[in-house]
């Protein structure tokens, strides 16, 4: 889980310090034997009755501080609600109860989204389990971003800041996109287009393919090749292609309209076919990127593939 927990972070919080504070923290030392139990059971077929008794453990550690006052919420409780989302995710019924407990706790504990350390690392782990509800629901981001505006990953130069803004423009993009219960001013998404595109313009060398090779129907090739140098430029360069479809569906009349006639929607579909056919070629070129596949099978449903 490491692998793609820290895969914007470069100090690898989840790999590093999650362990070491599992010692010590019993709430996450059951969240953790939960996900890793659970995971088990899925490689060998068995029963899951050991990663509900670790879950169980945790949820009664958990609770009592969940309903108590915020000051005891700390960044060992996010990070264990956030890996207890994760194990959640692996449910065939996702109730997603999980994910309504971290963006309760990112939406009223203020401090998470720019604190640093764990608390910051779980929080942008949080951030990216809802942006995947909200691909495939198409429903707007519950989290609150305003949480995020105090990051350093907004004056960094490092490629794994660079990677955190992409993530925070798609999240802006499906905050606004999928709000089809009020008016949303059409300009505002046009700004964030254009920050997605300045993102795209300005990005470092190191987000450029190591090699690209188009998808061609003489050599069965049915995507592009897309050869990343790291993870975390698959996932930034990923995440602006997933902006792009967004954004291109919502430059219909009607965006959820065009979700719904796709196919009638030519010029629409051209766009988003080319742009998600690189998110597959990303997934397939890169299997050391944890989970792009699974971003890449969101990333289809939202498009009713």
């Amino acid at each position: 889980m490491a692998l793609w927990a820290d895969i914007t972070d470069s100090q690898r919080h989840f790999e590093i310090e999650v362990p070491l504070r599992a010692l010590e923290e019993p709430v996450l030392r059951y969240a953790i034997f939960a996900f890793s139990s659970r995971h088990i059971d899925r490689q060998r077929q068995k029963d899951i009755s050991e990663a509900l008794q670790y879950h169980n453990q945790c949820l009664q550690l958990l609770i009592p501080v969940l309903s108590g006052p915020r000051d005891r919420i700390t960044d060992t409780v996010l990070a264990a609600v956030a890996i207890l989302r994760q194990l959640e995710e692996m449910d065939c019924e996702d109730n997603q109860f999980h994910l309504t407990g971290t963006t309760r706790i990112l939406n009223t504990v203020s401090s998470f989204g720019s604190s640093g350390g764990l608390g910051e690392a779980a929080a942008w782990l949080c951030l990216r389990e809802d942006i995947y509800i909200s691909l495939i629901s198409q429903r707007p981001l519950r989290t609150d971003l305003h949480r995020f505006s105090n990051s350093d990953v907004f004056h960094r130069d490092d490629d794994f800041a660079w990677a955190s803004r992409m993530v925070f423009l798609l999240a802006k993009v499906l905050k606004y996109a999928f709000n089809y219960d009020r008016t949303v001013n059409p300009s505002m998404l046009e700004d964030i287009g254009k920050e997605i595109e300045n993102w795209n313009t300005k990005k470092p060398s190191t987000f450029q393919p190591i090699q690209y090779v188009p998808r061609s129907n003489e050599v069965h090739r049915r995507f592009p090749r897309v050869w990343m140098l790291l993870p975390v430029h698959v996932v930034g360069v990923q995440y602006y292609h997933i902006a792009q479809i967004i954004l291109a569906f919502s430059n219909c009349p009607s965006p959820s309209l065009a979700y719904e006639s796709f196919k009638q929607a030519r010029n629409v579909e051209k766009i988003v076919r080319g742009h998600l056919l690189t998110v597959l070629g990303l997934a397939k070129s890169n299997p050391r990127a944890e989970n792009t596949l699974f971003t890449a099978r969101h990333s289809l449903v939202s498009c009713e593939f």
